[in-house]
């Protein structure tokens, strides 16, 4: 990512359905439990799910702060590892 951040995304996909999804990196995320109310809100979200809007309203609705990196940055993340999964 910009900055030299990394974030590394694992999904785990049945068809092209997120069934599971874990997110790490050397970002920073305050605070720090914001991350797997994302993780939860990816469930069941398809490939072609508009991800930074996803993504915007769990930041928002916990009143979380991104230093480093932003919501298109993780979008971006979770949309390669949708792409490396197809090969």
């Amino acid at each position: 990512m910009k900055g030299g951040k990394l974030i590394k995304v694992t999904l785990e996909v049945e068809g092209d359905v997120i069934k599971n999804a874990k997110i790490c990196g050397d970002f920073f995320l305050y605070p720090e439990d914001v991350i797997e109310h994302i993780e939860q809100a990816l469930k069941g979200a398809r490939s072609d799910s508009k991800l930074e809007q996803i993504l915007a309203e769990v930041v928002k609705r916990s009143g979380a702060q991104l230093l480093g990196f932003s919501v298109d940055d993780i979008a971006a993340a979770i949309r390669l590892a949708f792409q490396s999964r197809l090969g």
